[in-house]
């Protein structure tokens, strides 16, 4: 949790690759916990490319497959692309 909390505290100060940074590491520590993957992906969404986003989310549900909420997230951001082909690929895999 502090992890997050220091994250974020970086993203209020606008240091983005900061908080990136601490991202990354909370995930190398606890690669299954799904709350970082949903903050990380945030992060990118917000600050990062589409394929920045796009990779963090597929490399998420390969860590956590049974976390429907990182599949939808996925799925979404193709189907709001235009993608719809690759959203239902998406929720297929």
């Amino acid at each position: 949790r502090t992890w997050l909390d220091d994250a974020m505290s970086c993203l209020s100060r606008n240091s983005v690759e900061t908080a990136r940074a601490v991202y990354a590491h909370a995930l190398t520590v606890f690669p299954a916990k799904k709350g970082i993957w949903i903050a990380a992906s945030e992060l990118e969404r917000k600050h990062g490319t589409k394929e920045s986003h796009a990779q963090m989310l597929k490399k998420a549900v390969s860590y956590c497959p049974k976390a429907e909420i990182l599949w939808l997230m996925g799925a979404k951001e193709k189907w709001m692309d235009g993608d719809v082909q690759g959203a239902r690929e998406v929720l297929m895999e």
